[in-house]
């Protein structure tokens, strides 16, 4: 006999996977529950963290060059010019007077070249941080030192001579030198400094920053302000 049509039986489907109704008899200790071991994984770190600091120390360069500040002085200018008074015009020369105040900071600096071959020196610059902001200024040019020193004479470092741009610096060698440089604020404001810093740069190589805040803090540092009429 032959068997009953009807409609076709559908395959059995595999009951599918509810997170959020997971039998209680399920034991979650089991290894489908399971954490992957905890050993292997600190020790795969801590290989990581030996590889990527040999990496760092190996691809880091060596400073080309080093230094340091060795004296600091300066000296607060308070200047008082009396201006010409224009053709046509009434008044006296008292009532015409400019002022202007400014500092002169002159940096006694140690500068080693560090390597193998000679550095050249491409220029100085001076960098001043007060309450009143930053200021900057490149350093004088060597052949003014001596003018400035003779104007004002108590800036003046005994035995320096002035660090030159556009000189050079013969290998592993030392050179020392002085550099002046003028920033527009009164006394009372470089007084409340916060930082003062030197940067020497050179020609194809990396510049190098020196902090003269601590020296430039000494009592011996800030000469009395001069008074120019």
């Amino acid at each position: 006999m032959s068997s009953p049509t009807g409609p076709e039986m559908k395959k059995a489907q595999a009951p599918r996977f509810d997170a959020g109704h997971v039998p209680m008899s399920e034991e979650l200790d089991s290894a489908r529950w399971s954490l992957p071991p905890l050993v292997p994984v600190l020790i795969a770190a801590v290989v990581l963290g030996v590889v990527v600091g040999v990496y760092l120390l190996s691809s880091r360069k060596p400073p080309t060059s080093t230094g340091s500040a060795l004296r600091v002085v300066a000296l607060p200018l308070h200047i008082e010019s009396k201006g010409s008074i224009a053709p046509g015009k009434e008044g006296t020369l008292d009532q015409n007077i400019e002022k202007r105040d400014s500092v002169l900071v002159n940096i006694a600096l140690d500068v080693k070249n560090a390597i193998g071959r000679p550095m050249y020196l491409k220029n100085i610059e001076g960098k001043l941080v007060s309450e009143k902001g930053e200021f900057n200024d490149s350093a004088a040019p060597a052949s003014d030192y001596e003018r400035i020193v003779q104007a004002y004479p108590q800036l003046a470092i005994p035995n320096a001579k002035p660090l030159q741009s556009e000189s050079s610096i013969a290998a592993q060698a030392d050179q020392r030198g002085v550099v002046i440089f003028s920033f527009p604020l009164a006394r009372e404001d470089w007084d409340k400094r916060k930082s003062l810093q030197a940067t020497v740069n050179f020609y194809d190589h990396a510049p190098l920053i020196i902090d003269a805040t601590q020296l430039a803090a000494a009592q011996d540092a800030t000469l009395p302000t001069k008074v120019s009429k």
